[in-house]
């Protein structure tokens, strides 16, 4: 791997895993024109990139995350009484969108196998679109972290469990179900990218065993990865700006354009070769 494909792959990851399009379908795409095996040369590039774009998280959100941290161990130290604490709040619905997790824990092997159908893809890009779509018809919520439910965090959290399908944008999908329950639009990003921190964590710590235990890429210096990992960062941050930026306009239009667009070109491709 390149200094240049290194930059790419970051690059592609951190956009992609923050906008409102699939990061999964993208890097497989990228790796393919790059000519980059992903069994030889991806597998600890890939948790390093994950790793990048969570930090990219925790340093947009850095204020909200301190305060969660805070609120976290006073809600223990208070035998878990909200006490009308928003932020205590705001800790208990990000719990709650982890439960659903579970219940497709014994699916991942069917997951990972989806990964392959173009032809899934492709339709899961177009259900994207439809979702950002019909979401900036009906965002004029006003909930927040203050007095949202946990129905609504245990719905948002279902919605993130959906996004596991390739094609499916995770940021798109729960964004769009947190302004379909009535969050307001700042709050609906919060959420969405803050609830995604302990969800992606422990993705990654799994993944690790597999990175450490695949042969080692020949020849691939270590300040390649960091290369990489700080592209993915940095293009990360940029792109959670951008998304901040559309979701308080309320216009999602140029990525349902785009999620049409590169779905209906899948479905066609995957017919073709099919």
């Amino acid at each position: 791997m390149s200094i240049i494909q290194a930059i790419i792959l970051g690059l592609v990851q951190g956009l992609t895993e923050f906008l409102p399009v699939s990061s999964s379908g993208h890097l497989v795409l990228a790796q393919a024109l790059l000519g980059v095996d992903p069994e030889a040369d991806f597998v600890l590039f890939s948790v390093l990139l994950h790793f990048g774009t969570l930090l990219a998280v925790i340093i947009a959100f850095w204020k909200d995350v301190k305060e969660l941290i805070v609120e976290f161990f006073g809600w223990v130290k208070d035998g878990f009484k909200l006490k009308d604490r928003p932020y205590r709040r705001f800790v208990a619905m990000v719990l709650l969108t982890i439960v659903p997790m579970f219940a497709v824990l014994p699916f991942k092997s069917k997951i990972e196998e989806a990964m392959s159908s173009t032809f899934l893809v492709g339709c899961m890009l177009l259900v994207t679109a439809a979702l950002l779509l019909f979401s900036e018809k009906y965002n004029h919520g006003h909930k927040t972290e203050a007095d949202a439910t946990w129905v609504d965090a245990l719905v948002v959290g279902v919605m993130q469990c959906c996004a596991l399908l390739p094609g499916l944008s995770r940021s798109g999908t729960t964004i769009s179900g947190g302004l379909l329950r009535g969050f307001s639009r700042d709050f609906a990003v919060r959420f969405a990218f803050i609830m995604s921190l302990p969800v992606v964590l422990g993705a990654n710590i799994l993944e690790v065993g597999d990175a450490l235990s695949a042969p080692p890429a020949a020849g691939i210096p270590l300040y390649v990865y960091l290369i990489g990992v700080a592209v993915a960062l940095l293009s990360g941050l940029a792109a959670i700006k951008m998304v901040r930026f559309i979701a308080k306009r309320g216009n999602f239009r140029p990525f349902v354009v785009y999620c049409t667009l590169i779905g209906i070109i899948t479905i066609v491709v995957s017919f073709i070769k099919g």
